[in-house]
C-alpha cells in the first residue's frame, strides 16, 4: 500500500527517511512529494520513494491517503482536487488564535485555561485596559514562530514596549502612534500578560506534541518546555533559546506544586484535542498545544497548532505515524 507524505520543501529530509523506514515495517510505501507534483489532469503524482537508502523519482497514480499539513492548503486548486478524490490526514487549520479562543469560550469546558482577551477598538479603550492590567501582551491573530509579539508595560506615567530583547520607553503620544500603526493596521490579539517565566526570569512555554497512534486515537509524543534565553517576551526557539523535559523543569521551578501542575497539563492533553476537533469538525493527524504557567502554577492555553514541527522526538513521531498509517490501511 502507498501513502503520500506531502510537504512544501523540495527534498525529503531526515524525518521523511525515518518515516519511510518505519512504515516499511508494515509494508506501507511512503511517497514524498510537493503539492505542485500533483497532476490533476492525469491524476498522477511525480514523487520520490526510498529504495536502498536513496530517494528515487517515481510517477504513479495519486495514493488515496495523503499526509499533508496546513501549509499545503495555499495550493487551493490542488488541495480541493485532493479533498474530492483522496483521504486527507490533515483537514485544515482550526483558524486564528482568536477563533479558537472564541469557540472554546462559548463551549465553556476549557474556559478556565483561557487567557483574558480584550476587545480594544480605540486607543482610549486600549489605554484604559493597559492602566487597569499594568501589562498587556499583543499577539498577531495569525502569528508565526513568535514573530511580531509585543509586551506593553505601564507604571505611573511611563510606558515600555518590549519586542524580543529590545525595550523602548515611550510617552503617551508615541504609544498612541504605536497603537495606530501596529494594532489598527494589523490584526492583533490583546491579552492579559501571563508571567510564565523561569526562576531566572526567562520566558517559557510548554509544547505538548501529539500524533494519532495505531488505534486512531491521540497520543502525546513529548512534553517539551521551550525557554527563551535570548528573549524577554517569547520562548519560541526560532528566536533563540533552549529546551527541557517537563518533569525536571517543573521540579526546579515549581518545587512545592509541580505534581499538581503536571497533572493539570496531562489532563488538558488528554481532553483538549478531541474537544477542538469536535468544535471545528476537523480531524487531523498531528497537533501541538502550547501552554503557559503563571507564578502560582496555574496553566493557561496559548495556542493550538494544527501544523506542529517534528524537529524534536523525530523517531517517536515517525513510529507513531507509521502505526497510524497501518491502522488506516486496515480500516
Amino acid at each position: 500500500m502507498d501513502i503520500c507524505y506531502m510537504r512544501n520543501y523540495k527534498q525529503p529530509g531526515q524525518f521523511v527517511t525515518l518515516l519511510s523506514k518505519a512504515a516499511h515495517y508494515y509494508n506501507v510505501r511512503v511517497i514524498y512529494c510537493q503539492p505542485t507534483d500533483v497532476d490533476i489532469i492525469s491524476k498522477t503524482v511525480y514523487g520520490k520513494v526510498l529504495i536502498k537508502n536513496k530517494w528515487v523519482d517515481i510517477e504513479l497514480p495519486i495514493p488515496y491517503y495523503i499526509d499533508l499539513n496546513t501549509y499545503c492548503f495555499k495550493y487551493k486548486e490542488i488541495t480541493n482536487f485532493l479533498k474530492a478524490n483522496c483521504f486527507l490526514l490533515c483537514q485544515g487549520s482550526y483558524g486564528s488564535k482568536s477563533k479558537v479562543y472564541d469557540q472554546l469560550e462559548k463551549d465553556g469546558e476549557f474556559k478556565h485555561i483561557l487567557i483574558p482577551t480584550f476587545q480594544v477598538d480605540s486607543f482610549s479603550a486600549f489605554l484604559s485596559k493597559l492602566k487597569e492590567s499594568k501589562q498587556l501582551i499583543l499577539k498577531p491573530r495569525r502569528g508565526h514562530k513568535g514573530e511580531g509579539i509585543y509586551l506593553i508595560d505601564y507604571t505611573d506615567t511611563q510606558y515600555m514596549i518590549t519586542e524580543n530583547d529590545a525595550e523602548t520607553k515611550v510617552n503617551l503620544h508615541e504609544l498612541e502612534q504605536f497603537h495606530l500603526e501596529k494594532i489598527n493596521s494589523t490584526k492583533y490579539l490583546v491579552q492579559k500578560y501571563i508571567y510564565s517565566k523561569t526562576r531566572s526570569g526567562h520566558p517559557f512555554d510548554c509544547r505538548v506534541r501529539l500524533e494519532r497512534d495505531g488505534t486512531g486515537k491521540w497520543k502525546v509524543v513529548i512534553y517539551l518546555v521551550r525557554i527563551g534565553n535570548n528573549n524577554k517576551v517569547v520562548s519560541n526557539l526560532s528566536q533563540g533559546g533552549s529546551i527541557s523535559k517537563l518533569t525536571p523543569f517543573l521540579k526546579a521551578n515549581y518545587p512545592s506544586n509541580w505534581q499538581e501542575i503536571s497533572s493539570s497539563i496531562k489532563e488538558i492533553s488528554t481532553k483538549l484535542p478531541d474537544k477542538v476537533e469536535e468544535l471545528f469538525n476537523k480531524q487531523n493527524a498531528s497537533m501541538g498545544i502550547d501552554l503557559g504557567i503563571d507564578k502560582d502554577g496555574k496553566v493557561f492555553l496559548y495556542e493550538v497548532n494544527s501544523a506542529p514541527g517534528s524537529q524534536f522526538a523525530e523517531g517517536e513521531i515517525a513510529n507513531l505515524k507509521a502505526d497510524y498509517y497501518a491502522y488506516l490501511m486496515k480500516s
